[in-house]
């Protein structure tokens, strides 16, 4: 008892477990904000504490301790090293858990929190810039996949709590996730067999509470608002649609003068003259439209069409865990309106996690996770007349307003005919948002239970069952008078496409964890899986409708075309994984798995994917500098295969060789790993002609002597820790020779084929990925952490196939597989560019070498301060190097809606244009010899002794010039490199003692996302192209500001 002890000073020193004072420990009296730090002799003082005070000391790597002041006035303390600090368990290949010391390859974590407040409502989205080696390209449109890279592959596996899920990334929640485990090479992820050649992206859900009291109850609930562009074309309004400065409507359908398919921004200057146009009063004697003031109507169409986006997401979760059970049920609800109007996603999320333990030697774990998509309308960004951007951006003028196209039905002619400035190509932007819908319904169900069995103290048993499965409903509804690329009569259709896909994986697992002799120690897992694979879809649409807006296949004008598409699998696999480690600093870790796959001939399915690492930690056995306070050193080696499976697929009749049945529009692929039936020998049925059926047989000759592709992957890596622990450096390079792959080689179609699947092509992967973690300040009320993530690699080509000179025409042995070629113009050899005689560029026969498409190299830095109950944090992040062509910008400049076309060079001679005269002249220079250029076959000029040049001169119409320059890709070439402040979070976490005991924690976050953006241009988002050498058509990309709260009860 204290009763009567007066407030006093209490001084001390820590210091660690060989003596050694710790400097900047933190010592903090319990339940206040009094605190102080210890000095670089461990040395602490507080004043004014009375005997009842609790002190709580902490510091990186330490473990945290907690001391009752009483009747003493000094108080050393010696701090006892956090195994769970400086031993971190991480979750690798089949959900087994293992010390980090102990790993000898690449693996990185992320703590499922620090992703739900300036959230993506795609929960892998969340990890752009936060891993190293792992690039996302997070995608504006809804429910479309992100473009992921890990170590430049894009099929990655995806488990969620030891489920190997057919994922679309879009059905797993946010707020469910507990931590996410990056598996990055081959040898983390081989004993997932050839699902697992390219790493795995492993997440782990929350099971139970954290809470003392053992119940808990967690709200989480944010709202974001989608305002402001930071990607988006901007185009010109100075010139209406025509050609040559020359329009007046008619008929929208070419009657007119350049009234129909035109180009937006070729036709007159806005000077207020009298033009005929789409809305102009017919003149009841002659019947023909009087000329209305030419006007820029239609500033920022654009800008005004769109709205404000809206996401909202809100997550409840109640946990309890008590001696024998752990038991969570969560729901969160997604809602999302998009900026485009009449676009929205709502996503339902249930999840259940129930562990039990039966006896001391019986347990039994299980979850379930059910995921609802829906919305009734998808925008399509393809280029086509399907495409809102299509018709709003690159082709539309300024002629019209978009408020006055509301009312997008032509008075009498409703549900028949829609209206707009032109009728021969494009459509009404709010006609497609309102009644040209495409629906998207899925359903997935992710779900496992498992018994375990400790048979002995050493060796433990378990069973386990896992389903994934999900089914998909698509429609879409094309009204009359809609038009597209291949539906030239505009009579309407009707859509549906359904897949269902069901997969079960039950394995059986023994693990054998004993100590043999002293300091010795084996960890052995062995088990088996059979794997069962079912998938199916249909397809049907109609041929024009009878009548308008009855969307029902009997409603079809010509016979239904309907498809359909089934397939099967069955793999059978048999593993094991072994540990053995010698005083925890030395570890020899062996995996191999045995996979029989029923997708190869008979004879060549049956594989083993070894696998083999080395980790050691240096600084326990060797004396390291004093700044050094963890070495670890690693090695690691794995081989896996692969055979004729695909990671998606796509509709039916793509299958069947009809490609995209539409004609039109974005191609849906769903997550599928299954049988591609590649080398089968088939007959493909492809839609009636004329009512006429038909099959045919494949093109590609089967190889009963097919192998599996083969990846071989040789790993090496540095860990260590600096500063006590507060700084750490993981350092990996990695060599990855993959093949010879499974590739299709071109044949003679004398033989009855044009292809035969066969082995070949090798290539070489190189890369350095390092991430950097730390608390360079911590002090009582202040702390700043931080991680910083670099990555680069490339790919060599290094053999093709016995007789083939060259892969894809242009790649030979030793080039790097990323180089780009395309379009590009012929140069002198000084680099000028030739033009021809009416003075426009001259092309090139074949294509060029313009420049590497990957980046050099990928960064992020993610930073967060915390300063008493506030706290705060931000990531910035981008690529560096690469180079893309810009499509936006090439048609925008050939439609003469870019806002370069009315400025600078060529401003004037523009307006040249619009009176008739030739005015511009290109760059360059032209051949005044008359001698024709000559090329070899790789397009190299092979006379430039014999041609000579004088400076181009010729004057022409701005219009000619710019569709002939930029209708290349050279003319749109630019750099990939960008930055972007990726997330901001500012936080306040609310005192305790605003709440009593009702509230156990409150919180309050301001956020937001995409908030500053550095490119070359600034028309596409280069964040979501990953691999491409050229960009497409896009949706605005935008910021995102809101607020979020959480609360525990």
């Amino acid at each position: 008892m204290y009763a009567n002890a007066q407030n006093q000073s209490v001084s001390g020193k820590i210091s660690a477990p060989n003596g050694d004072p710790i400097p900047g420990v933190s010592v903090l009296v319990k339940g206040s904000n009094q605190g102080t730090n210890s000095d670089a002799n461990g040395s602490y003082k507080l004043s004014n504490v009375s005997a009842r005070s609790v002190l709580v000391v902490s510091a990186i790597g330490f473990v945290t301790q907690e001391q009752t002041v009483g009747n003493q006035t000094v108080i050393d303390l010696t701090l006892q090293e956090d195994t769970k600090t400086l031993n971190e368990v991480v979750v690798t290949a089949l959900g087994i858990k293992k010390d980090a010391r102990r790993i000898g390859y690449a693996i990185q974590s992320v703590d499922g929190a620090s992703t739900i407040k300036a959230r993506e409502p795609n929960a892998i989205n969340a990890l752009a810039g936060k891993v190293a080696g792992l690039t996302v390209g997070i995608q504006q449109e809804m429910l479309r996949k992100p473009n992921i890279s890990l170590r430049g592959n894009s099929e990655i596996l995806y488990v969620v709590d030891g489920v190997p899920i057919n994922s679309d990334t879009w059905n797993i929640s946010p707020d469910d996730i507990d931590t996410y485990s990056v598996l990055k090479g081959a040898s983390a992820s081989a004993l997932y067999g050839f699902r697992g050649k390219n790493g795995a992206i492993l997440i782990t859900t929350k099971r139970g509470t954290k809470d003392k009291r053992g119940f808990s109850v967690d709200v989480n609930s944010s709202t974001m608002f989608d305002r402001g562009f930071y990607a988006i074309p901007k185009v010109q309004d100075e010139y209406g649609p025509g050609d040559h400065g020359r329009y007046a409507f008619v008929d929208g359908k070419g009657g007119g003068l350049n009234d129909g398919d035109y180009d937006g921004g070729w036709g007159p200057k806005f000077e207020g003259q009298l033009i005929p146009q789409y809305d102009s009063p017919i003149d009841p004697v002659t019947g023909k439209r009087n000329g209305t003031p030419w006007v820029a109507r239609g500033k920022d169409n654009l800008e005004r069409f769109l709205q404000t986006g809206i996401l909202a997401t809100n997550n409840i979760s109640v946990a309890s865990t008590g001696d024998k059970y752990n038991l969570r049920f969560s729901t969160s609800q997604i809602s999302q309106r998009g900026i485009v109007p009449n676009t929205k996603l709502n996503i339902t999320n249930f999840n259940v996690a129930a562990d039990y333990k039966f006896s001391k030697k019986l347990s039994f774990t299980s979850n379930l996770q059910y995921n609802r998509q829906y919305t009734p309308n998808i925008p399509d960004v393809n280029y086509g007349p399907n495409s809102i951007i299509y018709n709003m951006t690159l082709w539309a003028g300024a002629d019209w307003n978009v408020d006055d196209m509301r009312n997008y039905w032509q008075p009498g002619k409703e549900g028949i005919q829609q209206i707009y400035a032109e009728y021969q190509r494009y459509n009404n932007p709010y006609f497609m948002s309102y009644e040209w819908l495409r629906g998207h319904q899925k359903s997935d169900i992710i779900g496992q239970a498992a018994l375990t069995y400790k048979l002995t103290d050493y060796l433990e048993a378990s069973v386990r069952s896992q389903i994934t499965t999900w089914n998909l409903f698509r429609s879409e509804k094309m009204p009359y008078s809609a038009g597209a690329y291949g539906r030239d009569e505009r009579r309407g259709d009707y859509r549906e496409d359904r897949r269902n896909l069901f997969e079960n994986n039950t394995d059986v697992l023994i693990k054998f964890d004993k100590d043999l002799f002293s300091g010795f120690n084996a960890k052995v897992w062995a088990g088996g899986n059979i794997r069962t694979f079912e998938y199916n879809s249909q397809y049907g649409s109609t041929d024009y409708l009878n009548v308008p807006g009855l969307y029902n296949f009997n409603n079809s004008s010509n016979p239904v075309r309907t498809a359909n598409f089934a397939s099967a699998m069955r793999v059978n696999s048999a593993y094991y994984s072994a540990d053995f480690s010698y005083k925890n600093f030395l570890t020899l870790a062996t995996t191999g798995r045995v996979d029989k796959l029923s997708t190869l001939p008979s004879g060549n399915n049956t594989f083993f994917y070894p696998s083999v690492s080395l980790s050691t930690v240096i600084s326990d056995y060797v004396k390291v500098p004093e700044l050094i306070s963890y070495l670890k050193v690693r090695a690691s080696y794995a081989n896996v295969k692969d055979g004729l499976t695909r990671s998606t697929i796509g509709t039916t009749p793509a299958l069947t060789g009809d490609g995209n049945p539409i004609g039109y529009g974005d191609q849906y692929y769903s997550p599928y790993d299954g049988p591609a039936y590649s080398n089968s020998a088939v007959y493909s049925t492809p839609f009636a002609y004329n009512n006429q059926p038909a099959g045919y047989f494949t093109s590609a000759l089967n190889n009963p002597n097919l192998q599996p592709s083969s990846t071989s992957q040789t790993e090496i890596g540095l860990d260590f820790k600096v500063l006590k622990n507060r700084l750490g450096f993981d350092l990996t390079y990695f060599i990855s020779d993959e093949g010879p792959k499974i590739f299709s080689l071109p044949i003679s179609s004398a033989t009855g084929y044009t292809s035969a699947l066969v082995n070949g092509i090798k290539t070489q992967k190189t890369g350095w990925e390092l991430a950097i973690t730390g608390s360079p300040i911590k002090t009582t009320n202040f702390s700043w952490d931080v991680v910083a993530n670099y990555s680069t690699f490339k790919e060599v080509l290094t053999e093709i196939y016995p007789g083939v000179n060259s892969l894809n025409t242009f790649l030979k042995v030793g080039d790097r597989m990323d180089k780009f070629y395309g379009r590009a113009f012929a140069k002198t050899p000084d680099g000028q560019i030739i033009n021809d005689a009416s003075g426009r560029p001259i092309y090139n026969p074949t294509s060029q070498f313009l420049g590497y498409i990957n980046p050099k190299f990928v960064f992020g830095i993610n930073n967060r301060f915390n300063y008493k109950n506030i706290n705060m944090s931000f990531q910035f992040d981008g690529r560096i190097g690469g180079v893309i062509s810009n499509y936006i910008q090439r048609q925008t400049f050939r439609g003469g809606r870019h806002i370069e076309t009315t400025t600078g060079k060529f401003a004037e001679a523009r307006y040249q244009d619009y009176l008739g005269v030739k005015a511009y002249v290109g760059e360059g220079v032209v051949v005044s010899n008359g001698v024709a250029i000559k090329y070899d076959a790789d397009g190299k000029i092979t006379n430039y002794a014999e041609l000579q040049y004088t400076p181009n001169t010729t004057k022409q119409f701005v219009q000619d010039y710019v569709s002939r320059y930029y209708n290349s890709d050279e003319g749109n070439l630019m750099s990939r490199s960008f930055g972007m402040l990726r997330e901001v979070v500012l936080g306040y976490t609310l005192p305790e003692k605003w709440f009593g005991n009702k509230i156990r924690n409150a919180s309050i976050s301001v956020v937001g996302r995409n908030l500053l953006y550095f490119a070359e241009k600034k028309d596409i988002d280069l964040n979501q192209y990953i691999g491409d050498g050229g960009s497409g058509l896009q949706t605005p990309s935008t910021r995102r500001y809101g607020i979020n709260l959480n609360f525990t009860f």
